[in-house]
């Protein structure tokens, strides 16, 4: 937001010597320089020089509205310029008086504000290059190999190690690539066997779709698929589709055994008579 500012002393002899010329009261004088001033500042530069401005167009632009009755907008213009609140140049150019020294503020609060945004973006961008460097610093320290104490030659040869004494490495273990499910769960194969066997094909399908759905609608990630459908996808789908899982004959007849009394047997038989 634009302001201007407007001197004590502006009021005294200088403007009773305008409010005479326009013949108008000092209280609408003040009122022509202060809209004059608040013009001034889309239109001048910070010397008070008026851009591609000519007398009429100061005229139409500022006074073209508001004035009391009686009151000649173009009048008012040379009033302004007799009275030297507007300076004219010998090659025609208008300048606003002293403006640099009534809106020295203004100028000085533009100058802070254009050094505190270039200090902030300054500082931004030193921010972002310290990142940067972690970044690359992390990354490099990570794909140089570390260097590995028996690769050095002994210092002596009490340092050296026998051959046969050396630890065979270990073979990498073979990573299991992932089938991709659905659009957003992935299971490796034994893992959708396993899920199938325990559950059956169709309620395997099932918690496939609902976990599905589920990432697809809240962006949520998982490290494993598989023990997040064992972790509450089959209790929702349970509970959501009864009867729908399907468990294998075996482990079906295990739980029954475990959890149900045999109908042919009775539990009160050693008291039979």
């Amino acid at each position: 937001m634009a302001w201007i500012s407007v001197h004590d002393h502006v009021v005294g002899g200088k403007l009773r010597e305008l409010a005479k010329d326009i013949e108008c009261s000092q209280k609408e004088a003040l009122g022509i320089l202060v809209s004059l001033w608040l013009w001034g500042l889309n239109n001048a530069d910070q010397t008070g020089k008026l851009r591609s401005c000519d007398k009429i167009d100061v005229a139409e632009e500022v006074f073209s509205k508001g004035l009391s009755e009686g009151l000649d907008k173009r009048k008012i213009v040379d009033s302004l310029i007799s009275q030297r609140w507007i300076d004219e140049s010998e090659d025609g150019d208008l300048y606003l008086h002293d403006w640099d020294t009534w809106q020295e503020q203004w100028y000085k609060f533009l100058k802070n504000k254009e050094y505190d945004a270039e200090r902030k973006r300054a500082e931004r961008a030193r921010k972002r290059e310290e990142i940067l460097k972690k970044v690359s610093n992390s990354s490099s320290s990570t794909d140089s190999p570390k260097e590995n104490p028996m690769d050095s030659p002994p210092d002596s040869p009490t340092d050296a190690i026998p051959a046969e004494k050396k630890k065979p490495k270990k073979a990498a273990k073979k990573k299991v690539e992932k089938k991709q499910y659905a659009e957003y769960v992935s299971l490796k194969e034994e893992e959708y066997n396993k899920l199938v066997y325990g559950y059956g094909q169709v309620a395997t399908e099932k918690f496939i779709e609902e976990l599905n759905l589920y990432k697809g609608s809240t962006g949520k990630t998982y490290k494993s698929d598989y023990m997040t459908i064992l972790n509450w996808v089959t209790e929702k789908v349970e509970k959501k589709y009864p009867g729908l899982i399907q468990r294998p004959e075996a482990i079906r007849t295990k739980a029954e055994k475990q959890n149900e009394t045999p109908k042919d047997e009775n539990p009160f038989g050693q008291w039979k008579e």
